[in-house]
């Protein structure tokens, strides 16, 4: 019931926060253009969209997933030829992952300096 309690009063808390703020801001507009502020000051020119996080997420996803396959293959390798004796050592599978992190960095990196010579 405690739970409960803390929840309802919290969303009501932002609620009634997000209202005042909006409240306010539209008297402070009103005002304004009663003062005889032009109303075109209010809107916000569009922005150009910048995919460049985007995309290094995706990458470094992407690399991610690399390094957890190589770490697999590199275990199976390893247990192969006698080096390890059994499995579910986190060694290949940590080389593996931060390897194919940081080659999803420099690829990312590069992947910028092209996106901000074409423009």
């Amino acid at each position: 019931m405690d739970g409960f309690l803390f929840m309802t009063s919290l969303t009501f808390s932002l609620a009634g926060l997000i209202f005042f703020h909006l409240l306010t801001r539209h008297r402070e507009r009103t005002q304004m253009i009663e003062k005889g502020a032009d109303a075109s000051l209010f809107q916000a020119e569009p922005r150009k969209r910048n995919y460049f996080f985007v995309m290094l997420l995706g990458i470094l996803f992407i690399c991610l997933s690399l390094g957890v396959g190589f770490g697999f293959l590199l275990e199976n390798v390893l247990i192969d030829s006698d080096w390890i004796n059994n499995g579910g050592h986190p060694g290949p599978y940590f080389f593996s992952i931060f390897m194919m992190l940081g080659a999803g960095f420099i690829v990312g990196f590069f992947f910028n300096k092209k996106m901000i010579n074409k423009e």
